[in-house]
């Protein structure tokens, strides 16, 4: 261990208090010395700093409980903008929000190979670039994969086939030279962004499941914080074996989650049942080529047989949520991610498999719950992460 620096102690310090006012746990100066157990002179200067940086503005008195009112204290949501990105295959979606997440401008794009993919992120970074209003406090960018965050390097995605590509260094020239620029996996992000937007709030031991069309992944939060792993690897859980058949992934293996669970397995099996069941309503929509949506629909028309693939692929998420349960002992799993849009069918299922397959004492203790928010919960996760890393606020 080393003794933290003079400038250390003062931005550790500068983040309690500014943590104290975004969250609205203490709102004057006098509660945030109360809140952070920092001496009021220390706390008068770095509200001072906060206020000359325009993050922090002055509402007025409050109430006195003796003597001279306190000076109300609040977050400037506007002053600075944040950038986010997220890569799900070929389609990049990409939004400007102010400090609170909240969705100001949006920009999306899909490229036409997986070639063009980085191109097309700064495409899209451009356009919204040129979409935000204020100075950018941050890039974030969630990608799929095994990533270094500390260097900006994508290590491995099987879908698009990258290996050590220095992501960030591609798209710092499209930003000005102080802005910094956030890179992480898209499940950990959307673990951070369920944590802190959505179905997570409050919750400090955790995971998200993100089960997409293209691939499946894990986000671990152990005490509040994204669990990344000796190499960045946590959480690939979609290459982990599951079935025992000959059924190819795209990672060169056999039986892995992704290969039975995903959605572009979904349609491959749909598939192979409107050619073995014609009076399934499978069967009907697969003259053009099925395609996930037409899974989606059937499901959800309570066609039997597609019914039974969605509850086959529960099973099989079942069997790895197990083995989280049993090994991390989370407060809440949430399932996310396009697949999970299958609903009851897949979640029943998923949570009888976790319910046979794990102790009762650590399932009474574990929720699983469906996501909250939508297709941008990666995206937003990003965002978080740049708040997170810039102002210390979570």
């Amino acid at each position: 261990m080393q003794k933290a620096t003079a400038q250390q102690l003062k931005e550790h310090n500068r983040r309690l208090v500014l943590g104290a006012i975004y969250n609205g746990r203490a709102l004057s100066r006098v509660a945030i010395a109360e809140e952070t157990g920092l001496t009021r002179p220390t706390v008068s200067q770095i509200v001072g700093e906060l206020l000359e940086s325009g993050l922090v503005q002055e509402e007025g008195p409050g109430e006195s409980r003796g003597g001279k009112p306190p000076t109300i204290l609040s977050f400037t949501d506007d002053t600075y903008q944040v950038i986010g990105l997220h890569l799900s295959g070929r389609r990049i979606i990409g939004t400007v929000t102010d400090l609170r997440g909240r969705i100001l401008a949006r920009a999306s794009h899909i490229t036409a190979d997986t070639a063009h993919v980085v191109a097309g992120l700064t495409r899209v970074l451009d356009n919204l670039c040129a979409q935000a209003t204020r100075p950018l406090l941050g890039i974030g960018v969630s990608v799929p994969g095994v990533v270094d965050p500390l260097n900006g390097i994508v290590r491995y995605t099987a879908y698009l086939n990258w290996r050590d590509l220095p992501l960030v260094e591609r798209l710092a020239p499209h930003c000005d030279d102080d802005v910094p620029i956030y890179l992480d996996n898209d499940t950990k992000l959307a673990a951070l962004g369920e944590r802190i937007f959505g179905a997570g709030d409050g919750i400090d031991n955790m995971v998200v499941i993100m089960v997409g069309v293209s691939g499946i992944g894990a986000g671990i939060v152990i005490d509040g914080e994204i669990y990344h792993g000796a190499g960045g690897g946590a959480g690939e859980i979609g290459h982990m074996p599951v079935a025992d058949n000959d059924v190819p992934c795209v990672c060169g293996r056999r039986g892995c989650l992704e290969a039975v669970a995903s959605g572009w397995a979904l349609v491959r099996r749909a598939q192979e049942a409107a050619a073995a069941h014609p009076e399934s309503a499978l069967s009907a929509l697969a003259s053009n080529g099925l395609t996930f949506e037409d899974v989606q629909q059937a499901v959800q028309s309570g066609d039997p047989t597609t019914v039974a693939l969605a509850q086959e692929a529960g099973y099989y998420l079942g069997l790895v949520v197990s083995v989280i349960v049993s090994t991390v002992n989370p407060q809440r799993v949430i399932v996310g991610g396009s697949v999970s849009e299958l609903g009851e069918p897949l979640l029943d299922s998923l949570r009888r498999t976790v319910n046979k397959h794990t102790l009762p004492i650590l399932t009474e203790e574990t929720e699983i719950l469906p996501a909250s928010l939508d297709s941008d919960v990666s995206v937003l996760g990003a965002v978080a992460q740049v708040l997170k890393g810039e102002l210390g606020v979570f």
